[in-house]
């Protein structure tokens, strides 16, 4: 899971999470703006959230991306 989240992080790309959000499990498509230890901070549109990382239940490409250059 943390290599999908670093993958978006230096390629600046959105990938989709299913992640724990205000009590509710939930599917975004976000782009990662910082990745820490036991934290990680998300943008889905343009609302910022920093939640812990056992909070983001999996990760996966975007719809169009196959993780290709």
């Amino acid at each position: 899971m943390t290599r999908f989240l670093r993958y978006a992080l230096e390629k600046e790309r959105r990938i989709r999470v299913v992640l724990m959000l205000e009590g509710q499990i939930t599917q975004r498509t976000v782009r990662v703006l910082r990745l820490e230890e036991n934290r990680v901070t998300l943008m889905a549109g343009k609302r910022t959230f920093t939640l812990p990382l056992a909070d983001v239940l999996a990760c996966d490409y975007a719809r169009g991306d196959h993780g290709e250059e």
